[in-house]
């Protein structure tokens, strides 16, 4: 599972994948409702770009599958959100996203 926006380098996806990027904060959804864990995603993101992280790891949990699925749909509507790629095995696998969030210049 990977996802860039048009104006990112496909570049930026490996460093993603290849655990280039380390993440800063880590949000863990495992157990949560769809409705719980997309308020907590936004408020991570809101929370990403006020503070200037650049990387967040999303951990999705494998479960029935539900969140795995629906957090990309998200994350690509997210306008913050540049690129995203299925975690290294050091920061979750195949349970988690790593995440790469434009930070704006201060």
């Amino acid at each position: 599972m990977h996802y860039a926006r048009q104006d990112v380098s496909k570049y930026e996806v490996k460093r993603l994948r290849r655990g280039v990027y380390v993440p800063d904060i880590y949000l863990d959804l495992h157990g949560m409702t769809q409705t719980e864990a997309k308020r907590e995603l936004g408020a991570m993101l809101a929370e990403c770009v006020k503070e200037g992280t650049g990387c967040a790891s999303v951990m999705h949990g494998i479960g029935k599958g539900i969140l795995k699925e629906k957090i990309p749909l998200w994350l690509a509507q997210h306008p913050s959100v540049m690129a995203f790629h299925q975690a290294p095995r050091e920061f979750g696998g195949d349970a988690a996203l790593l995440v790469l969030i434009e930070v704006p210049e201060r």
